[in-house]
């Protein structure tokens, strides 16, 4: 990022006041990542350690796990739904030079023939503020037709807060009795702005346990029963949280 420079500046034998040159800026030039964490105290660099300073905060929450099956051929359990994000763009209060932090981890599989685990929310405290975004839905037991996991929400949501997005995450897919219904998909619930896809329902005839989600924050999908198939099978794990602190 460029910035202009007051000066004075020569030119052959002519004086120029107030020229305006380009200069090298700051920009956002450093990134640190936090993978995993419960209540961790951060301290800020030394490049951020003075008021006005500013730093860009990326918070995503964990993904829910894929729905089971029962004991009926045909079942495609529901999808879990992703993490939100919450992206802050937070300024340096004088003297507040850390900050406290918390990662969900990867959201585990629900038992065989039950419903998904709902993913943990991810969250950044600073200067008595907190950032957080919730976690994804597990999905839904594949007994009947139910819509997937809800996706996850974030605090602060929407464009209400100055310099903060909050968005909410995807709903993972349908599940229910693929012979009863067409809206039957199971797929987990894909991150906003790309940082995870939904697992993928099982493609195999003969079925099989729900596949995990992958990147950060996405849902796991729905386990699935071939059309001959009559098992209790879990669904898939749902991708982990991610704290990105830019600056």
């Amino acid at each position: 990022m460029a910035k202009l420079i007051s000066g004075t500046r020569v030119y052959g034998s002519a004086t120029v006041d107030g020229a305006l040159i380009a200069g090298a800026g700051s920009g956002f030039m450093n990134l640190v990542a936090f993978t995993t964490g419960t209540a961790v105290t951060y301290t800020l660099p030394s490049a951020l350690q003075y008021a006005g300073a500013k730093f860009k905060a990326t918070i995503i929450g964990a993904g829910g796990s894929g729905g089971g099956t029962a004991v009926t051929a045909g079942q495609m359990g529901g999808g879990g739904g992703s993490g939100a994000i919450v992206v802050a763009y937070i300024t340096v209060v004088s003297s507040v030079y850390s900050l406290t932090y918390t990662v969900a981890g990867t959201t585990a599989a629900g038992t065989a023939g039950a419903a998904g685990a709902a993913g943990l929310p991810s969250s950044i405290i600073y200067n008595s503020i907190t950032y957080s975004a919730g976690g994804g839905l597990g999905g839904t037991l594949a007994t009947s037709v139910l819509a997937g996991g809800a996706g996850g929400t974030p605090s602060p949501s929407g464009f209400g807060t100055a310099n903060v997005m909050g968005l909410t995450g995807y709903p993972g897919g349908a599940g229910g009795v693929m012979a009863a219904t067409t809206n039957v998909f199971g797929g987990g619930g894909h991150t906003p702005l790309g940082w995870g896809q939904g697992g993928v329902m099982p493609e195999t005839a003969a079925g099989q346990a729900g596949q995990p989600g992958t990147g950060y924050g996405s849902g796991g999908s729905g386990a699935r029963n071939g059309t001959g198939a009559a098992t209790t099978r879990a669904g898939g794990t749902g991708a982990p949280g991610l704290i990105i602190i830019e600056y």
